[in-house]
């Protein structure tokens, strides 16, 4: 019985060693297993005790950071990471020791010192018991991908910064994709746009435009087009636009892209260099027909000297007759002479109006000034069919100014009155002057419609004009001559409607020379200038 009892305890101890062995030999064959799985990953794959030191390397690890299973097997991990990172990478494992897992983007080292972004992944690993015996962690390198997602947010910084809104637009035309600016720009939110077509953000008008662009895109991949844009509220601007065409996985076109960007102020400039040119090549023409009118005066002024003569002429052989017909010729001689004398002194109104002077100033009558230009505008007074009534101080108001400058601004000033005044009731302008203090003022007021205050901010600056035809620098011109005459000049509402200019000069206590005396001093100022430029054109 006891060799019997001794034999199967031998069995029982041979089975047991057989039994331990064979569970050995599973767990070698099982780690090799493991080991052989992790290392035909590409990926890499690294395995830590707790204390974070190094106990497993993979092939995908040994690629990555350049670093050999015996270089770094019992290391602490650390040193994939700089020196200062340290303790961010203990802080990791303490993470995925608490919470089982953790996973981000951060730079790590390679064994030549060269860094590289990798995403990561770290695990906690238990054993069946669910006791925590370590960390595994997985590695890839993402730094071309990262670099090319930079590459790509920066590019698409300099197309929204280039072109203010962005959108997609399917096969049909209607919005898949539409950024928050895009649709701020037309007074939408994003998902409002979605879905609809192209042409609920454009005008009917401005479609044809829009329609051109989009075909150039279809039969190029690539077109550009200006049109207007219609917000939601209704409002317009102008807009550029880049139509790029998209394409499917298959290669079939699916869509396009939209760029916009508001040139409205662009167009605005544009469009007022143009008013500008134009008017500029008016002023040209102006300046040319000063020119020609001067000539024409002289031209014209001959026939009417010799018509004053020879009415003077025949005068005389009538005055000793004293039938009926001499004194009815007499009468209409007396009549021809007059027309002749006043024709002539408009001709020389617009002789000295019109003419090149050099700015010679004097002491004027600024009553008589105002009597010589409403003189000129007799003929647009009558076709205006208005008025020009002259409520001027009784006394003479005398000023130290250039004559013909000072009719030019006077000039204007009616001008412009009876423009304003035209299809209105009562048709009238009234000219005042008088003396304030020490300055002399003239009021020129019409009973026009009268202009808004924004307007009036603007009257008097170059090229502004509330006409159509307008040149926009009658006005402008008077304030400059009225400020080199350190004098002001504004404009204010008329209580019943339309408009008073007024502008004040510094009086000038004298006598007030005479028009004929203004016209000598100017022709000897011509004069001089004309010697003055003939001896600079000799040869020196």
């Amino acid at each position: 019985m006891d060799e019997l009892r001794n034999e199967i305890e031998s069995l029982r101890s041979q089975l047991a060693e057989f039994d331990a062995a064979n569970r050995q030999s599973q767990s070698t064959t099982s780690e090799h297993y493991q080991s052989q799985l992790l290392d035909s990953v590409q990926e890499s794959v690294i395995g830590t005790n707790l204390d974070g030191d190094v106990t497993y390397w993979g092939r995908g690890a040994e690629h990555l950071y350049g670093y050999t299973p015996e270089e770094v097997l019992g290391k602490s991990i650390t040193f994939i990471v700089e020196p200062e990172e340290e303790r961010v990478e203990r802080e990791r494992m303490r993470q995925v020791f608490e919470t089982g897992s953790w996973k981000g983007v951060y730079q790590q080292r390679r064994k030549d010192g060269t860094k590289f972004w990798a995403s990561t992944i770290i695990s906690l690993v238990t054993d069946k018991a669910g006791n925590p015996t370590g960390f595994i962690g997985i590695d890839i390198d993402i730094t071309e991908q990262k670099q090319a997602n930079e590459e790509l947010d920066q590019l698409n910084l300099a197309i929204e910064n280039a072109m203010q809104g962005i959108s997609r637009l399917d096969r049909e035309g209607r919005f898949i994709m539409v950024k928050p600016q895009y649709a701020a720009m037309l007074g939408y939110q994003p998902d409002e746009l979605l879905g609809q077509s192209w042409t609920v953000t454009v005008p009917e008008d401005s479609q044809p435009l829009a329609r051109e662009g989009y075909e150039t895109m279809l039969r190029e991949g690539r077109a550009t087009a200006e049109c207007r844009a219609l917000r939601k509220d209704g409002s317009v601007f102008f807009k550029q636009l880049l139509l790029v065409k998209t394409f499917d996985a298959r290669g079939e076109r699916d869509g396009h892209y939209c760029f916009m960007s508001d040139v409205t102020k662009r167009k605005q400039a544009e469009n007022q260099l143009r008013e500008k040119e134009a008017q500029l090549a008016h002023v040209s023409r102006l300046s040319t027909m000063g020119e020609l009118v001067a000539g024409i005066a002289h031209e014209v002024n001959q026939p009417l000297y010799a018509i004053a003569n020879f009415a003077a002429v025949a005068g005389k052989k009538l005055e000793n007759r004293h039938d009926e017909l001499s004194q009815t010729l007499q009468e209409l001689n007396r009549l021809v002479a007059e027309q002749a004398v006043r024709a002539g002194e408009i001709i020389r109104r617009l002789r000295a109006f019109v003419g090149k002077t050099d700015g010679v100033r004097s002491t004027l009558d600024m009553n008589a000034v105002i009597r010589d230009a409403v003189a000129i505008l007799t003929p647009m007074t009558h076709v205006a069919d208005a008025s020009v009534r002259l409520e001027l101080s009784p006394t003479p108001v005398v000023v130290h100014a250039d004559r013909v400058q000072l009719e030019q601004v006077v000039v204007n000033l009616v001008r412009n009155g009876l423009e304003a005044v035209s299809g209105r009731e009562p048709r009238r302008i009234t000219v005042r002057t008088a003396l304030d203090e020490s300055m002399v003022r003239v009021s020129v007021e019409d009973t026009g419609i009268g202009v808004s205050e924004h307007a009036r901010d603007k009257l008097f600056d170059a090229f502004f004009t509330s006409k159509q035809d307008g040149l926009g620098m009658g006005l402008s011109i008077s304030r400059t001559i009225v400020e080199a005459h350190d004098g002001r000049i504004g404009a204010t509402p008329r209580p019943q409607g339309g408009l008073v200019v007024h502008f004040t000069l510094p009086h000038a206590p004298g006598e007030p020379r005479s028009q004929a005396e203004c016209d000598a001093g100017a022709s000897r100022s011509t004069e001089a200038s004309s010697a003055n430029s003939s001896a600079n054109r000799l040869p020196s």
